[in-house]
């Protein structure tokens, strides 16, 4: 390239880079979000399977988790012989958790329940989220990481509050972050997606790490997704141990 052509096309970047990152309004934030994410194609799916592996302490558990509508769930993790299931059904959930000496299910705590609705919730909480309960603000811009975001406040209908992290240039989603918690202990959670990928013009990450008060919990690969799978209601509901 000619040298001067060349800084012709840095002037022209930058000038893209600066116009992404003009004041924009939450209606224009949410539909360049909703553009990049497949929202058209995903609020015509019935359910979602996916499938991956979930690495805690250097160790790589295979799991598949469906979701289906209206906002059920089922997650299962086998290791060694031992498989850890989660299930909601819209209203309660339930777990066997094998690995925490569990072999019966058990209710999710009330607290947990706001967190499973989210989970289960195939479009996710920005789409719709005035119809679902959800207060959405636009806060300006923060950079996560090296890139600059635009940072959305949410507050769910249990008046819990998460931050949004899109960013500016892609508006796929980089970073949530939250207060909530477990086992009756205030936990600041972060999460992290990155190697984004589509299927059918729906776009999944491929990797998700979450972050407890700092420090690296599990990091989730996501290998696979199948859309509109053929599902039996009864698997989102309590779990029966043979």
């Amino acid at each position: 390239m000619h040298l001067k052509h060349f800084a012709i096309a840095a002037l022209t970047c930058f000038s893209l880079s600066a116009a992404s990152l003009q004041a924009q309004t939450l209606d224009e934030v949410l539909k360049e979000y909703y553009a990049a994410n497949g929202a058209d194609a995903a609020s015509k799916l019935n359910a979602v399977t996916m499938v991956g592996s979930i690495n805690q302490s250097g160790l790589d558990i295979p799991f598949t988790m469906t979701i289906a509508r209206p906002g059920k769930l089922r997650l299962e993790a086998t290791f060694q012989g031992l498989t850890l299931i989660q299930t909601f059904n819209g209203t309660e959930g339930w777990s066997i958790n094998p690995f925490g000496m569990s072999t019966e299910p058990e209710p999710v705590p009330a607290d947990q329940i706001q967190d499973l609705k989210e989970q289960s919730d195939i479009d996710g909480a920005l789409y719709n989220w005035a119809e679902k309960g959800y207060k959405v603000t636009l806060e300006g811009q923060e950079e996560i990481e090296g890139t600059n975001c635009y940072k959305l406040k949410v507050i769910s209908p249990d008046s819990s509050e998460t931050l949004h992290f899109l960013d500016a240039d892609s508006y796929l989603t980089i970073k949530t972050s939250t207060k909530s918690k477990m086992m009756g202990v205030e936990v600041s959670g972060e999460t992290y997606m990155s190697n984004y990928f589509q299927v059918e013009g729906v776009t999944y990450p491929g990797k998700i790490e979450n972050r407890y008060n700092g420090m690296t919990g599990e990091v989730l690969t996501i290998s696979s997704v199948v859309q509109n799978p053929t599902v039996d209601p009864a698997i989102f509901d309590k779990p029966v141990t043979k």
